[in-house]
């Protein structure tokens, strides 16, 4: 009986030990599998997010005023013989390096550089953005404009061009991918850069962006380890129910869990084992240990359920950044669309015209008298005049975008039905602008509005693309410009 009895507590000493094994395995499957997940999830979605702020942002950006700046800082760069990196931030010497370039903060360039990059670091809620060239020659980023909150870069400050980016020195459209970082001095950080081009095509300097996710790291350890004290919590309740109930019914229930939670840990897709639909009815403390296992399905379910909630938000935020690129597309004085939409628009018609479509019309137009307005009666009303004109085009073309390609220059795109007719919209726009001339009424100088239009459609003869449709638009409105000045129609 005694020899019976020790062999029964070895079999539960050992059917315990077994099963605490087991269930700490389990464990620390869950919990590595967890911290791989979620540290694998959020990477992607700050990555994700980086490249989508980077890319709005150059495109939101002015090439020219940024042009302007960075031609300012290459002089002062080139012409200093001493360079001082921001690794010596606030020493005399840095100090004295960088009050060379501070007159490039005084330039309106810079300013209204600086005024777009707030805006948008406001809107789409990021730490920094800024913006910087590429010296090839001597492997640094040069800051050129930085919106920072606080410990802003002035213009001139210089980082290295680490190896992770080393590729962007000799082919810099390849920008600065998404990347993830962890230093002492800025914690973990996202940082993404997307070139910013000329008219020409050149890459005039990067719009990059850093994105902290210190937060998300935080939460995300505290998470793990309070996940971690919950199944340690769950395992220890699991070897004292093992030792009260490894004398009696024990290999069976304990075979049928173990095989439950081999199949829940090597789970594929959207197949969900589940410990609750386990038959074991022994009315004792395996059947709690059913509970408990039951439980920790639950909250790991329900830890996944949490995951699955941030990932769609991160959509929501991704959804809030298209908002913004239409925004991005839009003049904001006159609601036309402006120059990048109109860039993007002939980029399409010649692809159109690449496949055989032929029926693409241009018409291009110019506003008369916006400076005079603007000296002799401000520029609210030249804004006034800006606008009036828009809703005469607006009235003239209803089915046709208008496009503020220039500062009193717009365009009107003609493709599918519109084009049949866009030479009888022209000249029906043409008789409106000289009613306004002679309409007897008091109408103010703002609300007689003086324009010059040129249309032009594609002609295979003359065009190889929509530039050339364009261009001899172009050409048409300044004829008609110059007959208009002969005939005194201007004011």
């Amino acid at each position: 009986y005694e020899e019976r009895n020790r062999v029964r507590r070895s079999l539960g000493n050992k059917v315990v030990t077994l099963l605490v094994g087991f269930a700490l395995v389990l464990c620390g499957v869950a919990i590595a599998v967890s911290y791989t997940v979620i540290n694998r999830m959020n990477e992607d979605s700050y990555r994700a997010r980086a490249d989508e702020v980077a890319a709005l942002t150059a495109r939101a950006l002015d090439a020219d005023a940024i042009a302007a700046v960075r031609a300012e800082v290459e002089r002062v760069y080139d012409r200093l013989p001493e360079k001082v990196l921001s690794d010596e931030w606030g020493t005399p010497e840095f100090n004295a390096y960088i009050a060379e370039f501070a007159h490039v903060a005084e330039m309106d360039e810079f300013k209204e550089t600086l005024e777009t990059l707030s805006r948008l670091q406001e809107a789409v809620d990021v730490d920094c953005l800024y913006t910087g060239y590429i010296n090839q020659k001597d492997a640094y980023l040069v800051c050129l404009v930085d919106a920072a909150l606080e410990g802003a870069c002035p213009p001139g400050t210089l980082d290295p061009v680490y190896e992770v980016n080393a590729e962007v020195l000799t082919n810099v459209e390849r920008g600065f991918p998404a990347y993830v970082t962890d230093t002492p001095e800025y914690g973990w950080l996202v940082t993404a850069g997307v070139p910013v081009y000329d008219e020409d095509g050149e890459v005039v300097c990067f719009a990059l962006v850093d994105v902290s996710m210190d937060d998300v790291k935080a939460n995300q350890q505290a998470y793990v380890w309070v996940l971690s004290g919950l199944l340690l919590g769950i395992t220890c309740v699991l070897g004292v129910v093992a030792s009260l109930l490894a004398r009696r019914f024990v290999t069976a229930p304990l075979n049928t869990l173990s095989g439950a939670a081999a199949r829940y840990r090597t789970r594929s897709g959207d197949e969900r084992p589940s410990f609750a639909s386990l038959e074991i009815h022994t009315g004792d403390e395996i059947e709690t240990l059913l509970h408990s296992m039951v439980t920790m399905e639950h909250d790991i379910d329900t830890y996944i359920e949490n995951l699955l909630d941030t990932e769609t938000q991160l959509a929501k935020s991704r959804q809030r950044a298209e908002v913004l690129s239409d925004l991005a597309r839009t003049d904001a004085l006159t609601g036309a669309l402006n120059r990048l939409a109109f860039d993007q628009v002939i980029a399409a018609l010649d692809m159109s015209i690449e496949g055989g479509n032929r029926d693409v019309g241009i018409a291009v137009c110019d506003l008369n008298d916006l400076k005079v307005t603007n000296d002799t009666y401000g520029h609210e009303y030249g804004n006034e005049l800006l606008v009036n004109l828009v809703e005469l085009m607006r009235d003239a073309f209803p089915n046709s975008a208008i496009y503020r390609i220039g500062g009193d220059e717009f365009a009107v795109v003609f493709t599918g039905k519109e084009f049949a007719s866009a030479g009888k919209q022209v000249a029906a726009f043409e008789v409106r602008i000289a009613e306004l001339r002679t309409d007897p009424r008091d109408l103010k100088p703002w609300e007689r509005v003086s324009a010059a239009i040129g249309y032009a459609s594609f002609d295979p003869a003359f065009d190889a693309d929509s530039s050339g449709v364009f261009d001899r638009a172009d050409h048409a409105m300044y004829l008609r410009k110059r007959e208009m000045k002969g005939r005194r129609e201007v004011r």
